[in-house]
């Protein structure tokens, strides 16, 4: 099944979200920050600015091309998306902050395997 294209907006920020040096942020809830600058960013006319202007609310300079990938992707949608996510703002930038534990879980999942198959090799 593929994935629709809320679910690959969700992709997006969640790659955002975890290129985010959030030990820099120095608030009391770096939710509330993320949900506002979600809602901020998608104002913007184009997906590739809502996702440049939040990537820049955080000092991010670049994201993976998994997330450009996506943006080309989903792009044809843009108008309902940007529409919806500043609707819905909330919904959409916690099922990123969701995504974004399970990639980071799932990538430190597959670092230790990855080790322990080293160790087994040697």
């Amino acid at each position: 099944m593929s994935q629709s294209y809320h679910d690959k907006f969700v992709e997006v920020l969640a790659y955002i979200y975890n290129s985010i040096n959030w030990s820099r942020i120095r608030v009391r809830s770096p939710h509330d920050v993320w949900n506002h600058r979600v809602r901020a960013a998608v104002t913007r006319p184009t997906l590739a600015e809502a996702v440049s202007r939040l990537a820049n609310f955080f000092s991010v300079q670049s994201v993976p091309q998994e997330a450009v990938q996506l943006v080309r992707e989903i792009e044809e949608h843009q108008d309902e998306l940007l529409d919806r996510a500043a609707r819905e703002h909330i919904v959409y930038a916690m099922r990123a902050v969701m995504r974004a534990k399970e990639m980071r879980s799932k990538r430190k999942s597959d670092m230790s395997n990855t080790s322990s198959e080293q160790l087994w090799q040697q």
